[in-house]
């Protein structure tokens, strides 16, 4: 197979969510996001099972573009690699700030609206997201993941002081 990137973008629709606006959302951070199963809205109340929603894509540049925009590219790093072994990673984003256009991480509790749901494959993974979520500070204060600077397992922040500016 070779060593091409492979990303799977999941979402569980319930029975009482609109189809359409789950894939509106979904596809606000995701623009080529095309599950094969998606049903027809149905009428409510719906007595229909949840439903897994998964589709390959192209690229995380819309969501990284979304994170560029709100300065939160060091919180992407951390959180799209904080379940990481280098080549694999798992993460989660909120379905309802992407509704809203927004990139909102999800580390701990699933929230209200429920969750968009990456797994990334690539040779070098870490490198790579470094790569995607380089910006100018890091010249400055360079990151890589798991360095002491990434957020904690819960998703706090770590503290820490830059000495140049004492």
């Amino acid at each position: 197979m070779g060593n091409t990137m492979e990303i799977v973008v999941a979402t569980t629709l319930l029975n009482h969510e609109r189809p359409d606006l789950v894939l509106d959302a979904v596809r606000n951070m995701f623009p080529d996001w095309t599950p094969e199963n998606m049903p027809e809205r149905g009428v409510f109340p719906s007595s229909s099972t949840p439903v897994r929603l998964v589709s390959n894509v192209e690229s995380l540049n819309a969501m990284i573009e979304e994170a560029r925009n709100h300065r939160i590219l060091d919180t992407a790093l951390d959180a799209m690699t904080l379940k990481s072994d280098g080549e694999i990673s798992t993460f989660s984003l909120s379905r309802q700030a992407a509704a809203a256009g927004k990139c909102s991480f999800v580390i701990d509790e699933v929230p209200l609206g429920g969750t968009i749901d990456v797994t990334v494959k690539e040779v070098d993974l870490d490198g790579y997201l470094t790569t995607l979520t380089d910006h100018p500070g890091r010249d400055n204060v360079p990151r890589r993941p798991g360095d002491d600077l990434a957020m904690n397992e819960d998703g706090s922040s770590t503290e820490w002081i830059d000495t140049r500016r004492l």
